[in-house]
């Protein structure tokens, strides 16, 4: 796939334990640029993702812009 940014050699096994709850407080969708890929979120949906997603700069200029919320489960 051109322009595929996944790693192929990227494992992760999930654990519920290590997820939390990202949501889209706004009224617009986002495009989120994660390591993975592009991921969209729609304006007022939530996603589980892993707790490392916080860790992105795009992710907590977002938090900060009060766009985006991440709590736990």
């Amino acid at each position: 796939m051109a322009g595929s940014k996944k790693h192929h050699t990227l494992e992760y096994d999930w654990d519920p334990q290590k997820t939390v709850i990202v949501r889209n407080k706004s009224a617009h969708n986002i495009l989120l640029d994660l390591p993975t890929g592009y991921f969209r979120l729609d304006a007022g949906r939530s996603f589980g993702m892993t707790r490392d997603i916080a860790d992105l700069p795009q992710v907590k200029d977002l938090v900060t812009a009060g766009e985006v919320e991440i709590t736990s489960k």
